[in-house]
């Protein structure tokens, strides 16, 4: 056995494993869901219909799906504000502070803890009665704030959690990319006479656009996957006012047993977020 043939089997064999599961984890998952997803099968018996386009139609007709998809809108809105803020505080703590590792150890910690435990943590804080942002209102000498129960709210109370838990690891991410960037540009710069807003503008912004489009990516497809806030804190409502497009699509699943629709909604989703990176990379950040 010649060399070339042996460094082809080794290259076959070591790639073998990983693409038998991409197969058996992603793409047979993904076809067989594309394929129910034209379907009335309810998850549980074997028996099903072939219906065609009927779920597709019906996911564009019913109107609390486009609620949902509103809803989302409003994660991913917080979500560019979560992008603000976060490069906000990687520029602020780059720069040689005392202290700066506790604050980065500080903002970065609420991703590290479990998402369900923030959510009930936020159930009570935002608590009507009881809950100490209100008691505060109180103290203050305003009046108590319905977060969780006031339906022009409670999306944003809801959004405002996932930046509270997410700003610091999109910090983190925004702080390693500038950690990238050569010293000595800043150094000519400098020279050459500019200031530190023009390099920010004209060095920093350019030279991590890579990360920034990577954290946008993260943006909207974390807008459009939002559940575990609504579905832990208000389960939806009040009257499906908080309800997302993943929460409607999960409870298509289990609480009406149309695993079919559910399918039909999770490939819509899909071709949602493809959409927009495709929009996002086309014109935001011109093809590059």
């Amino acid at each position: 056995m010649t060399y070339k043939t042996q460094k082809k089997l080794l290259l076959i064999s070591f790639l073998l494993i990983p693409l038998a599961l991409m197969g058996l984890l992603f793409l047979f998952p993904f076809f067989r869901l594309f394929y129910m997803s034209f379907t009335d099968w309810d998850g549980i018996m074997p028996q099903y219909n072939f219906v065609g386009i009927d779920n597709y139609m019906e996911v564009f007709q019913t109107p609390d799906v486009w609620i949902a998809l509103r809803n989302n809108v409003i994660y991913i809105l917080n979500g560019v504000l979560q992008n603000i803020i976060a490069l906000f505080f990687a520029v602020l703590l780059t720069a040689k502070i005392r202290g700066r590792n506790f604050y980065k150890a500080s903002i970065f910690l609420p991703f590290i803890i479990n998402s369900a435990a923030v959510a009930f943590m936020f159930t009570f804080l935002f608590d009507f009665e009881r809950g100490p942002v209100n008691a505060l209102l109180a103290n203050l000498g305003a009046q108590p704030v319905s977060f969780l129960g006031d339906v022009n709210i409670v999306n944003f109370s809801l959004a405002g959690i996932s930046l509270w838990r997410y700003t610091g690891y999109t910090m983190i991410l925004y702080i390693a990319a500038f950690q990238s960037i050569n010293p000595d540009i800043y150094e000519s710069a400098m020279i050459d006479g500019a200031g530190t807003w023009q390099n920010f503008i004209y060095i920093t912004l350019p030279s991590i656009k890579t990360i920034i489009e990577l954290n946008m990516f993260l943006t909207l497809s974390g807008g459009l996957q939002a559940f575990v806030e609504p579905f832990v804190v208000t389960k939806g409502g009040p009257v499906n006012a908080s309800s997302t497009f993943v929460l409607y699509t999960i409870n298509a699943f289990t609480q009406f047993n149309r695993y079919g629709f559910a399918a039909a909604l999770s490939v819509v989703l899909l071709v949602i977020v493809l959409i927009l990176a495709a929009i996002q990379k086309k014109f935001i950040f011109k093809g590059d």
